[in-house]
Parts: structure tokens; sequence; C-alpha cells
């Protein structure tokens, strides 16, 4: 069989699990929407969709075990793995994307999405310690 890491399939794989995942959230979304406006049938479609596209995306992430998290190409399956690499994407996102997309808001002058981009930062840092500690829990005490 041929190496999947580094070919079009693999990238193909990542753009299919995050194209999914997206697809999820959104769904749960309009469903809410949804809720909001009387349409329960409406609301449940998107429901229904939204727990496929999650089947989907999660079928992408089966076969991209072989090459890495997506998001932070660190090795993923074990609940050590998914721990240490959940902890980098955090980390990532707190330290460096959301303060990155805040400063950016900023400087467009469009300071509420700012503040939310900064409220995100922390979150996602409070996410990485969580699960900082989790780790430490399990593997080092």
């Amino acid at each position: 069989m041929p190496k999947l890491e580094g070919s079009q399939t693999s990238e193909h794989l990542k753009a299919s699990f995050a194209e999914a995942a997206q697809a999820s959230r959104r769904y749960l979304y309009f469903a809410r929407l949804a809720d909001i406006e009387g349409q329960p049938d409406a609301a449940g479609l998107f429901r229904d969709m939204a727990e496929g596209e999650a089947n989907h995306s999660q079928g992408s992430l089966d076969f991209l075990r072989e090459v890495g998290d997506p998001a932070t190409g660190k090795p993923f399956g074990t609940t050590q793995q998914n721990l240490l690499t959940a902890i980098a994407d955090e980390r990532q996102q707190g330290e460096q994307m959301y303060q990155e997309f805040a400063q950016v808001a900023h400087l467009e002058g469009f300071e509420e999405v700012a503040e939310w981009f900064e409220m995100l930062a922390k979150a996602e840092r409070s996410h990485a310690e969580r699960f900082r500690q989790m780790y430490q829990h399990l593997y080092e005490d």
C-alpha cells in the first residue's frame, strides 16, 4: 500500500475532515435558529444532518491517524496522544492565532470583534490548562 503521509490524498482527507466538521457545527447553529423561529421540523432535519456530517469528519480522522492530527500534525489515537495534541492545539490558538486575529481586528477598527477574539484566546488558554491538568493527573502522578 502506498504511503499516505505527504500525498495529495492526505491533503484531501484533511480538507474533507475540516469541511464536514464545520458543516456539522453550522447545522447545529441553524437548528438552534430554526427552533427560535418555531420551525421544529427544519430544526430536526438540521440536527440529523449535523450528526451525519460529524460521522463523515470522524471517518476522515480514522484515516488521518496514520499521518497525524490535521490541526497539529502530532500523533493521535490514544488518550495520551490525544491530550498532548489537544494541549498543543489549544495553546497555539490561545497564544498565537486569536491574539493575531484580535490585533488585526483592532487595526481595522472592529473593536467588538477584537474583544471576541481576545475572549476566545483566554478561553483556549484555559482549555489547554484543563487538558494539561488531565494529562498530568493520568500520566505524571
